[in-house]
């Protein structure tokens, strides 16, 4: 679940941000508490104390600066420090702040009153690069599944179906191999035959036949794709 934080100390914009960051994800074909959730504090210290849990429970993180407890710059220079690696976005109504903020990595700085239309784009943006571009989408009787691309070993056409082959089980999808592929990061996967398509994060070693992966298990190589699998799979090791 792509989970958003707000930090604003003015409770009237931090119900109207949550209220339009929401409409704006719902708009874009998203529920709420399936596919998102967004978490509301008024200050550091409520914000700072829901940390311990998990310090990278949020993706993204729109922070306010003149906090009424602390900063929002003091508070992204601590989360840095705890190695918190959400993005952020500061939203605020002095532009003064702009170039002290750049050691905490921003995505992005916004002013007050916010430019709504500019915020989707950044927002949307977000979601796509660091989440919903991390996982393979799809739907299994009826329910949308999202698979984490470093849990797939392997992807097979098999009888009209793709078989999405995971550390110790498989899933089925009734649906064309080639439908899949787009979806999927050019650079980590790669064809290995006509019917299969390889994680290169898990292969072992390139076999005269087959592709032998961490887990032991083969899969097959043909001779038309051998060369470009290979190729492929040692520019992916010098990364």
């Amino acid at each position: 679940m792509y989970r958003i934080a707000i930090c604003d100390d003015d409770e009237q914009f931090l119900h109207h941000l949550n209220r339009k960051t929401e409409e704006i994800m719902t708009e874009n074909g998203l529920t709420r508490g399936r596919d998102f959730e967004i978490d509301v504090f008024s200050g550091a210290a409520s914000m700072q104390r829901r940390m311990p849990e998990d310090i990278n429970c949020w993706n993204i993180l729109l922070l306010d600066i003149e906090l009424s407890d602390e900063n929002g710059i003091e508070l992204a220079r601590t989360l840095r420090k705890q190695q918190v690696t959400c993005s952020i976005v500061y939203i605020t109504a002095y532009r003064d702040y702009v170039f002290d903020c750049f050691d905490t990595q921003p995505l992005w700085y916004l002013l007050k009153p916010v430019d709504f239309k500019k915020f989707e784009t950044i927002l949307m943006a977000d979601y796509l690069r660091s989440y919903a571009g991390t996982r393979l989408s799809l739907k299994i009787e009826g329910r949308q599944v999202f698979i984490p691309f470093p849990d797939i070993y392997a992807l097979e056409s098999t009888q009209h179906r793709t078989r999405i082959w995971l550390g110790d089980s498989f899933r089925d999808w009734n649906g064309a191999l080639s439908a899949l592929k787009p979806q999927l990061p050019a650079f980590g996967f790669c064809q290995s035959h006509n019917s299969y398509i390889i994680n290169l994060s898990h292969v072992r070693e390139i076999q005269r036949m087959d592709v032998l992966m961490d887990n032991e298990r083969t899969f097959p190589i043909s001779r038309r794709c051998y060369d470009q699998f290979f190729e492929k799979y040692f520019a992916f090791l010098k990364i």
